[in-house]
């Protein structure tokens, strides 16, 4: 909020149950939501961020039974029309003359990943409040010698998730957004990312990378690039620069024969656009 016209309240008790979470993708969840309600009031305002503790004794709003720990963005923004709410968390969608959409979508994908859900409730002109709902971790108690017990759990999945996370990536896509959102979600992820417009930047990108010992271990490209070189022309040159680079293929169009047909033109993997942060993970992890 810091230089902005928008003050902050946070509600934050003491007595919250713990959670297990990735504290980096968490704090991203966070980051969006706070920026779509500063986005949101543009002649300033009030954005207020509440938890509290959470008991479902049958299923409510799509959650299992159980103990969850809820959190609360609200802000006094211009508001959703009814009418866009149930698109608000598809990729690409937004209500923003100059948004890439990808803020929201991300953070739908996050939660879910961590087996919570992400709720809006809005009313034009009277602002917009998201709900997340994160499961407390399992076997816990509120009080201390639970929590401590939990803690070595924590961190050795934090632990892990960092030892798990350290691919340097190179995206060519000749879109912006494309790049944005890739560059976005493996950052998430904990990857180094790198992106470029077209297949000559790519080309050159890892040639100077692998000169200085620094190498890519995996490029993502776009099938075509208009008026330029594309990854089907690209992959080539590649591979005769390193013939052991795994690189994949990115289309909108599934049925392209590049794509049904990857492997034999220098591919080892094809992802479609318009791809999840766990469609980026899944095809990632699958190259190790």
């Amino acid at each position: 909020m810091r230089g902005s016209i928008i003050k902050c309240e946070c509600l934050l008790p003491d007595d919250l149950w713990p959670v297990q979470a990735d504290e980096g993708q968490i704090s991203q969840v966070l980051h969006n939501l706070l920026i779509n309600g500063i986005q949101a009031m543009p002649d300033g305002g009030i954005i207020r961020v509440r938890a509290e503790n959470v008991s479902f004794a049958v299923s409510q709003l799509l959650l299992a039974p159980g103990r969850y720990v809820k959190v609360s963005v609200i802000d006094q923004g211009t508001g959703i029309a009814p009418e866009l709410l149930p698109r608000i968390f598809d990729p690409y969608f937004s209500t923003k003359e100059l948004g890439s959409g990808l803020g929201l979508a991300i953070c739908h994908s996050i939660i879910n990943k961590h087996k919570g859900i992400i709720e809006v409730d809005s009313e034009p002109g009277k602002g917009s409040s998201f709900f997340v709902y994160l499961p407390v971790a399992e076997n816990s108690r509120n009080d201390h010698a639970d929590t401590e017990k939990e803690m070595p759990c924590m961190a050795e999945s934090a632990e892990s998730a960092e030892s798990l996370s350290s691919s340097k990536v190179l995206i060519m896509d000749d879109e912006e957004m494309i790049r944005d959102i890739s560059s976005q979600m493996l950052t998430i992820l904990g990857h180094d990312v790198h992106c470029v417009e077209d297949g000559d930047g790519a080309i050159k990108a890892y040639r100077e990378a692998r000169d200085i010992g620094a190498p890519f271990d995996l490029v993502i490209m776009d099938l075509t690039i208009p008026g330029g070189m594309g990854g089907q022309q690209a992959v080539i040159e590649i591979l005769q620069i390193d013939p052991q680079a795994k690189v994949i293929v990115s289309s909108g169009y599934s049925t392209d024969p590049v794509m049904a047909n990857f492997r034999e033109y220098g591919f080892c993997g094809m992802i479609t656009k318009p791809y999840s942060l766990n469609d980026l993970e899944n095809i990632v992890g699958s190259m190790r």
